[in-house]
Order: structure tokens, then C-alpha cells, then sequence
């Protein structure tokens, strides 16, 4: 996943990017009209040239890399030779730090009868029920969980429930883990499996309450097949999903366990917003889309809901804003480096998500007013899986 914590600077009229790297954090001296910027250890003050105003005792930039995270550096006034920008087309001086879009996710899990006997959470019970509620108090009681927004429903039953209302209303962790909890231990499996309730219950839900400035996602439990509720077609479902996301950008990740068929799981979250993987695959199907927990087992449970929470916000960027120049976003330029030490790609801009194919690419989350860059799932995949792979994003602006 490409990492969390980002440092940016931004140039004006002169050429340099700075970078994080997973050590060490980038020293920038200016040159000769500030028209050079060199990387030292341990960031460095920023001090001015001849030409330039001299900034004395400037902060380091830190761009270390978590564990298990690609390191990402922002450029501004990239070369032109390469990157179609020109040092009059940049941004005015500015440091800026960007950070993650925050989590907000929909849990909606299943309690039909097949998830077996009832119980609380914190018992040492065996059935799938037990082992779910248990994961997702892990989860919901995880120090990486914390400002993770999450809401929670359940489903079952032979009619189609309305769970267009979450039964925990969305809050951020760890602010409400006793209402989630309590929910939790109120809920007791029985009934049938009415997926579709729980497809569009997660389109409803997520639509009406994303936030800007936070990645809202949907996260859909079961341990079986649709038995309740037209459609229960797999493949009609699953168009509930994928219109979803191609409308909203607002992915749904399919968490199967022991019951479930996986080739229909595999239909189910295929084009729901999940990229495609390896791992947590089951039946045969790999690469797939969703994830296969099995019985439930929690730790494997509670992998399966870091990894979906990594990946959800793991190749998504905030355009910073800067203290002068309007960035134009026909002027963003975005590069992939392998962790490899091959030479830097670039990625080709699509129109929207609709439009990512297995070529990858990006896109902004909205073309009429852009806030962030998305990398497409193919491109996701491939950055997520490269622990030591670059993003450089070059920011052009206009007439500064």
C-alpha cells in the first residue's frame, strides 16, 4: 500500500521536487536563483540562494515509510523534457503535508440461520457468529481502527429488511464500540439470506452519507447464497454493486465464509470496487475479488478487514491546496517508480473509474471539480503489491 503520510513542497519558478524516503527526510538548499534543490539526511533548513529569500532554520520533511508501505513523493515543476511542465507554470513556495483520506465504512453482516449458534461477544464459541463478532471487535477495538467512521447493520429473514438506515449509525471509532458491541450481542443468527436488501441497503446507506474529504466504503459479510429477496440472482445483485461504484466511486468489498459458493462470491464483488488479488482467494478462484475467511477463524477475519482498509485508502491522493497559483488538473502529471529501481512510468489519465481497464491508469474523483487522484485498480494492485514502489505527482499551475 503506498504509504499513509506524505510531504509535500511545492516550487516557484524554479525546478526541484522533494521526496520522502523511507529513511530519511529531504534537505532542500536553494542554488543559484533557487533554481536547484538537493536531498540531504536527516531534513535539513532550507536556506536561500543568490536571488532567492533565505528561509533559516527550516523543518525537515519527513516522508519515512510505514511498514509494508511504498514510499510517495510529491514533485511540482517537474521537467518539462518529460513531464510537460514549465518552471512558469507552477506554484508559488509552500509546504505542505497531505494525509490520507480518512475511512468511513457500511458493515452489514450476516445473521442467517447457517451462521449457527448465538453469543456474545468475548466468547470462546466456535460458530461462524461467534467467530465474526469477535473479528469485528478486534477490528472495531484495533489502534489502526481509530477515526475509522464505521456503521453497522445486520441481515436475514425471508422479506426484503429495509437497510437503507444503518442500526448503528455511522460514528468514528473508537467513540461508539459499546453501541457496536451491544449490537452485536442483541443480534442472534436465524432466517434466510437476503443479499439484495443488503446491495442496496449499502448503495442507500453509502450515497447519502459520504463526507468530503473521507473515502466512504461498503463492506458486505455472508456465508451463503441469496435465498430471499428478488432479485436473488448473483449476477443481477452484483449490477446493484457495480452501478454503484461506476456511479459513486464508492466501492463494496465482499467478505465470504464457509457456506458461501465462491464462484458466486467472485460474481458478486466483481467491478464492485475491489481490485483483484491473490491472497484470501478460495474454490479455485484466483485472482479474485472478494475475500475468503472460511469458518471465520478471527485472526484471519481480522486480516482480511486491515487488508480492505488499507486497500481502500491506499491509492487515493489529495490535491493539496497552495498559497498561490490555481493548479491546473490538465497539468497533473502522476508516475509510478517499481521498487525494482526500473525507470519511472507514467500513467495515463482516464476520464473516470468506468474507464479503467487492465492497463490501470488514474483519475480525478470528480472532472468538474477535482479533489483527489485515484489510482485505477489495476494500477492499485500492481502499487499495493510493490512495498517499495514511488508515486510522483507533479502539480502544473495556472498562469502563476
Amino acid at each position: 500500500m503506498v504509504s499513509a503520510t506524505l510531504s509535500l513542497a511545492v516550487g516557484c519558478g524554479s525546478s526541484g521536487t522533494i521526496s520522502g524516503g523511507p529513511e530519511d527526510g529531504a534537505a532542500a538548499s536553494g542554488g543559484q536563483n533557487g533554481d536547484s534543490s538537493t536531498g540531504g539526511q536527516g531534513g535539513g533548513a532550507a536556506s536561500g540562494g543568490n536571488g532567492g529569500a533565505a528561509a533559516s532554520g527550516g523543518a525537515a520533511a519527513s516522508g519515512g515509510a510505514e511498514a509494508g508501505l511504498a514510499d510517495v513523493s510529491f514533485g511540482y515543476d517537474a521537467d518539462p523534457e518529460d513531464a510537460a511542465l514549465s518552471p512558469d507554470a507552477t506554484c508559488a513556495a509552500s509546504a505542505i503535508k497531505a494525509e490520507p483520506l480518512p475511512l468511513d465504512m457500511y458493515i452489514i453482516l450476516d445473521k442467517s440461520g447457517s451462521m449457527g449458534t448465538d453469543c456474545n461477544v468475548g466468547s470462546t464459541g466456535t460458530s461462524k457468529w461467534c467467530y465474526a463478532i469477535n473479528a469485528l471487535n478486534k477490528f472495531f477495538t484495533a489502534p489502526s481502527s481509530v477515526g475509522t467512521g464505521v456503521a453497522l447493520s445486520f441481515f436475514s429473514g425471508s422479506s426484503c429488511p429495509n437497510l437503507t438506515n444503518a442500526q448503528v449509525a455511522m460514528n468514528t471509532l473508537p467513540n461508539h464500540v459499546a453501541a457496536l458491541n451491544s449490537a452485536m450481542n442483541g443480534a442472534a443468527p436465524g432466517g434466510n439470506t437476503p443479499t439484495s436488501a443488503a446491495a442496496n441497503g449499502i448503495a442507500s446507506y453509502t450515497a447519502a452519507h459520504e463526507q468530503p474529504g473521507r473515502k466512504m466504503i461498503g463492506v458486505l459479510i455472508t456465508d451463503g447464497d441469496p435465498t430471499s429477496c428478488s432479485p436473488t440472482s448473483v449476477s443481477q445483485i452484483n449490477t446493484i454493486l457495480a452501478n454503484h461504484f461506476g456511479t459513486t466511486n464508492i466501492p463494496t468489498f465482499v467478505i465470504g465464509m464457509t457456506g458461501a459458493t465462491f464462484s458466486n462470491l467472485e460474481t458478486l464483488a466483481n467491478n464492485a470496487g475491489a481490485p483483484s488479488h491473490t491472497q484470501y482467494c478460495g474454490g479455485g478462484v484466483s485472482p479474485c475479488h472478494f475475500y475468503n475467511v472460511a469458518n471465520g477463524d478471527p485472526q484471519v477475519f481480522l486480516a482480511v478487514l486491515q487488508a480492505i482498509q488499507q486497500t481502500a485508502i491506499g491509492c487515493q491522493y489529495t490535491i493539496p491546496d497552495t498559497d498561490a497559483g490555481v493548479i491546473d488538473p490538465d497539468k497533473v502529471i502522476v508516475e509510478y517508480t517499481p521498487g525494482s529501481g526500473g525507470p519511472a512510468q507514467q500513467l495515463t489519465r482516464v476520464n473516470d473509474a468506468s474507464q479503467c481497464g487492465a492497463g490501470g491508469g488514474w483519475h480525478y474523483d470528480n472532472n468538474a471539480n477535482p479533489k483527489l487522484i485515484v489510482l485505477c485498480p489495476a494500477t492499485c494492485t500492481a502499487v499495493s503489491a510493490d512495498q517499495n514502489a514511488g508515486i510522483q505527482i507533479a502539480l502544473g499551475c495556472l498562469g502563476s
